[in-house]
């Protein structure tokens, strides 16, 4: 089976990295290393070189990202006609991206490739219950794929709901690599009692306003912040950590490498996320992994790895809102029993549903089904 991987999935500094890139980095690495005979990967980089930042104005995005999958649109045509695949795997976080998703899948049909869309993103049922634009354009891409991925139940359910059947459930890989990371550095780091963790974009989007402000009001506690943090968003979040003994309980780290935030998981007391909208995001993995208890906003895919209405992994709270940070934080930091559980759970969770063979086995399904 020959397979055009249309997808981020470079290691190189001067990309863009994100969930996607991370997803697509995983799979390449096992399809080389583990998978080759259950298929044959001919890739085409979808990276960005230059960030889509808050800010930028709608036209500047569009310009941009026309920019930007110019050449990548080209060559995976280009590959259709020269290589022959049999399945098309494309990858997609929406938005304009869905125009560029409507013309692949257009020369796919053309050339009677089996059209699978990967849907990054988990803000399918809000767009659905808006029904705008960008709900209009992902019903046009589900009527031209032949099978569109998902990776939270949430979407699953209201894709189902609209009449498309051909809706398969994935959820993202840890990489193998990663597992025997932590456990090759677990040893040499113990936990920090006391010590928050937030690793990830640093964005008002990401919900770091309300975590700083839930923990100004939280006595004896350190935070660390990990990721890439513009001047002008440090600037806000040291003034509204000053309310509480002028801010020195907050550490604002910056961006790190992936093993240092490995590190960071291992010391922490405690990885807290509240951001607003999430897909499926590798950093709760990473944080199962390493044993360290979640509380976290119930966005995307984040209540269903955290099994909450099961055996819980973590704890989840509504996005958007102080208190409810305050509140989740504060009803576990004490509580080692409670804590103890959840990292147990965490560690079954991963073994028995995102370690990499597993979610590869389903993958090379969903590439196989006629």
């Amino acid at each position: 089976m020959r397979v055009l991987f249309c997808s981020p999935y470079l290691s190189s500094d001067d990309v863009v990295k994100g969930g996607i890139n991370t997803w697509g980095r995983y799979i390449m690495e096992y399809a080389v290393t583990d998978g080759q005979s259950d298929a044959e990967i001919i890739p085409v980089s979808f990276d960005r070189f230059v960030s889509s930042s808050e800010g930028k104005s709608i036209f500047s995005r569009v310009f941009r990202g026309i920019q930007a999958y110019k050449a990548p649109v080209k060559n995976a045509i280009s590959s259709m006609k020269m290589d022959a695949p049999g399945v098309l795997h494309l990858c997609t976080s929406a938005g304009f991206g869905l125009l560029r998703d409507l013309v692949l899948l257009r020369k796919a049909k053309q050339y009677g490739i089996k059209a699978v869309v990967h849907f990054h993103f988990g803000r399918i049922p809000e767009l659905q219950k808006q029904n705008n634009w960008e709900w209009k354009l992902i019903c046009k891409v589900m009527r031209l794929c032949d099978t569109a991925v998902v990776m939270n139940r949430p979407s699953e359910k209201t894709l189902l709901a609209s009449g498309f059947t051909n809706v398969k459930y994935l959820p993202n890989p840890l990489a193998m690599n990663v597992l025997k990371k932590i456990e090759e550095i677990r040893d040499r780091y113990k936990r920090v009692p006391r010590r928050l963790l937030y690793a990830g974009h640093v964005i008002k989007t990401k919900g770091v306003y309300e975590l700083v402000e839930a923990c100004s009001q939280i006595p004896n506690i350190e935070l660390r912040i990990v990721g890439k943090c513009l001047p002008d968003v440090e600037s806000d979040l040291k003034t509204i950590a000053s309310k509480n003994n002028d801010g020195t309980w907050m550490n604002i780290v910056g961006e790190v490498d992936h093993d240092t935030v490995l590190a960071e998981l291992l010391q922490a007391d405690m990885f807290v996320f509240p951001s607003y909208t999430e897909g499926f995001p590798n950093v709760i993995l990473e944080a199962m992994a390493c044993g360290c208890p979640i509380v976290s906003s119930d966005v995307g895919a984040i209540p269903e790895m955290l099994d909450v209405d099961g055996k819980p992994c973590g704890v989840c709270f509504k996005s958007k809102s102080v208190e409810e940070i305050r509140v989740s934080v504060m009803n576990m930091i004490d509580t080692e029993q409670l804590k103890n559980q959840l990292t147990s759970n965490a560690t079954s969770r991963i073994n028995e549903n995102y370690i990499m063979p597993m979610v590869w086995r389903n993958l090379i399904k969903i590439w196989n089904e006629k």
